[in-house]
Protein backbone atom coordinates (compact mmCIF):
# COMPACT_ATOMS: atom_id res chain seq x y z
CA UNK A 1 0.00 0.00 0.00
CA UNK A 2 2.73 2.74 0.67
CA UNK A 3 4.66 1.68 -2.81
CA UNK A 4 1.35 3.28 -4.06
CA UNK A 5 1.58 6.53 -1.98
CA UNK A 6 5.45 6.84 -3.08
CA UNK A 7 4.67 5.88 -6.42
CA UNK A 8 5.18 8.83 -9.35
CA UNK A 9 2.57 11.29 -10.39
CA UNK A 10 2.06 10.72 -13.85
CA UNK A 11 0.57 14.19 -15.76
CA UNK A 12 -3.04 13.38 -16.55
CA UNK A 13 -4.33 14.59 -20.02
CA UNK A 14 -6.16 17.16 -18.02
CA UNK A 15 -3.15 18.96 -16.27
CA UNK A 16 -3.05 21.58 -18.94
CA UNK A 17 -6.53 22.59 -18.62
CA UNK A 18 -5.89 22.50 -14.91
CA UNK A 19 -2.49 24.53 -15.30
CA UNK A 20 -4.70 27.22 -17.89
CA UNK A 21 -7.26 27.51 -14.99
CA UNK A 22 -4.75 28.46 -12.67
CA UNK A 23 -3.65 31.07 -14.14
CA UNK A 24 -6.92 32.53 -14.86
CA UNK A 25 -7.80 36.17 -13.04
CA UNK A 26 -10.71 34.78 -10.13
CA UNK A 27 -13.07 37.08 -11.99
CA UNK A 28 -12.04 35.12 -15.14
CA UNK A 29 -13.11 32.00 -13.29
CA UNK A 30 -16.11 32.83 -11.90
CA UNK A 31 -17.24 33.37 -15.26
CA UNK A 32 -16.06 30.54 -16.98
CA UNK A 33 -18.43 28.69 -14.73
CA UNK A 34 -21.34 30.93 -15.32
CA UNK A 35 -20.88 30.47 -18.84
CA UNK A 36 -20.64 26.52 -18.24
CA UNK A 37 -23.37 26.72 -15.94
CA UNK A 38 -26.22 29.01 -17.75
CA UNK A 39 -24.73 28.08 -21.43
CA UNK A 40 -27.67 29.98 -23.29
CA UNK A 41 -26.97 32.68 -22.31
CA UNK A 42 -23.76 35.32 -23.19
CA UNK A 43 -22.57 36.47 -20.26
CA UNK A 44 -19.70 39.10 -19.31
CA UNK A 45 -18.68 41.86 -16.89
CA UNK A 46 -17.22 44.70 -17.59
CA UNK A 47 -15.43 47.93 -15.41
CA UNK A 48 -17.10 50.87 -15.69
CA UNK A 49 -16.47 54.60 -13.65
CA UNK A 50 -19.44 53.31 -11.14
CA UNK A 51 -17.81 49.77 -10.34
CA UNK A 52 -17.19 46.20 -11.74
CA UNK A 53 -21.32 45.03 -13.84
CA UNK A 54 -22.05 41.53 -14.44
CA UNK A 55 -24.16 41.22 -17.62
CA UNK A 56 -26.25 38.49 -19.40
CA UNK A 57 -28.09 38.12 -22.77
CA UNK A 58 -30.24 34.98 -24.19
CA UNK A 59 -28.63 33.72 -27.49
CA UNK A 60 -31.80 33.34 -29.01
CA UNK A 61 -34.20 35.76 -29.89
CA UNK A 62 -37.08 35.96 -26.91
CA UNK A 63 -40.12 35.59 -27.78
CA UNK A 64 -43.62 37.39 -27.06
CA UNK A 65 -44.26 34.80 -24.65
CA UNK A 66 -41.00 35.18 -22.95
CA UNK A 67 -41.13 38.60 -22.61
CA UNK A 68 -44.83 38.48 -21.57
CA UNK A 69 -43.63 36.00 -18.81
CA UNK A 70 -40.86 37.71 -17.39
CA UNK A 71 -37.78 37.00 -19.70
CA UNK A 72 -35.63 39.77 -19.46
CA UNK A 73 -33.38 40.91 -22.50
CA UNK A 74 -30.63 42.13 -20.28
CA UNK A 75 -30.16 41.11 -17.24
CA UNK A 76 -27.34 43.12 -15.56
CA UNK A 77 -26.06 43.43 -11.82
CA UNK A 78 -23.60 44.80 -9.78
CA UNK A 79 -22.15 41.07 -8.53
CA UNK A 80 -22.12 37.64 -9.48
CA UNK A 81 -23.76 36.33 -6.89
CA UNK A 82 -27.00 38.48 -7.56
CA UNK A 83 -26.58 37.83 -11.38
CA UNK A 84 -26.34 34.02 -10.47
CA UNK A 85 -29.64 34.48 -8.77
CA UNK A 86 -31.41 36.33 -11.43
CA UNK A 87 -30.35 34.32 -14.12
CA UNK A 88 -32.02 31.30 -12.08
CA UNK A 89 -35.23 33.20 -12.22
CA UNK A 90 -35.32 33.68 -15.53
CA UNK A 91 -34.93 30.07 -16.42
CA UNK A 92 -36.94 29.17 -13.82
CA UNK A 93 -39.50 31.50 -15.97
CA UNK A 94 -38.66 29.70 -18.98
CA UNK A 95 -39.20 26.54 -17.46
CA UNK A 96 -42.67 27.34 -16.78
CA UNK A 97 -43.56 28.12 -20.14
CA UNK A 98 -42.30 25.11 -21.66
CA UNK A 99 -44.14 22.78 -19.12
CA UNK A 100 -45.08 19.18 -19.11
CA UNK A 101 -46.74 19.52 -22.82
CA UNK A 102 -43.11 20.27 -24.55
Amino acid sequence: MFELLRAPVEPTAHASEIAAWLRLDVRDRQLVVLRNTFHPWQIAYTLTAAGLVWRAEPSWRLTLEEVTAGVRRIVECRNLIDLMADLADQVAIIQRLAGPHR
